[in-house]
């Protein structure tokens, strides 16, 4: 016993804190470098004590041995590595969406200093991102998240959790999902924008003297 909690309580208590330390870690908007590594660890704590109750016990007691406990926790590192993998490329693909849009509107060469991941980025990925992360939260997402953070114990347990090939295939999958939902963000743009150019076309070819540079760039943008 320690302050009140047996030694299966404390190996459970840390691999829920792990599995939680290495999603947040990744995870979109929780993840950049300007949230503070503070905050994301006692993020994790907090839900750690709140998700303790509804994880089953089964499987904990068998981590008794060092070389057991440590084995549970590289697989509840990389389970959470694994769950921060799906929102990761669900945002990546909001920004490829923003930075086609972006380099077809001719902001190709403008790009903005994002606060949070310290990295240059282009002006109207980041809006998108920006966007989605506030749609992210009106939608709940966050709670469906906690819910499927809470679902992933009971599909990989906390001790003897098996990550079979079809794992692996789902992960690529996904993958090529998010340069679909790149298309998909940019799809309007990219129409309005092919529609403007062969108007302008058109336009130019009626009118020669009409300084058509002038005009298509405020109107791609607009």
């Amino acid at each position: 016993m320690l302050f009140g909690l047996t030694v299966d309580q404390i190996q459970k208590f840390l691999l829920i804190f792990v599995r939680l330390a290495a999603l947040l870690v990744v995870m979109p908007f929780f993840g950049e470098r300007g949230f503070p590594l503070q905050g994301r660890l006692g993020l994790a704590l907090l839900l750690a004590v709140v998700i303790m109750p509804l994880v089953p016990d089964a499987g904990a007691a068998a981590g008794h041995s060092l070389v057991g406990f440590g084995v549970g926790l590289m697989q509840s590192l990389l389970a959470g590595l694994m769950i921060a993998f799906v929102p990761v490329l669900l945002f990546a693909g909001i920004q490829l969406g923003g930075e086609i849009s972006g380099f077809q509107m001719g902001f190709g060469i403008v790009s903005v200093m994002d606060p949070l991941s310290q990295n240059r980025i282009s002006l109207i990925a980041q809006f998108d991102y920006l966007i989605g992360f506030l749609i992210f939260i009106t939608l709940d997402g966050h709670l469906y998240l906690l819910r499927g953070i809470v679902e992933s114990f009971r599909v990989l347990p906390l001790l003897g959790a098996r990550f079979p090939a079809p794992i692996g295939q789902t992960l690529l999958s996904l993958s090529s999902e998010m340069f679909l939902i790149g298309i998909k963000v940019a799809a309007p743009i990219l129409v309005t924008i092919l529609l403007t150019n062969v108007g302008l076309g058109i336009l130019a070819r009626t009118m020669p003297q009409m300084n058509i540079f002038l005009v298509g760039f405020p109107l791609q943008i607009g």
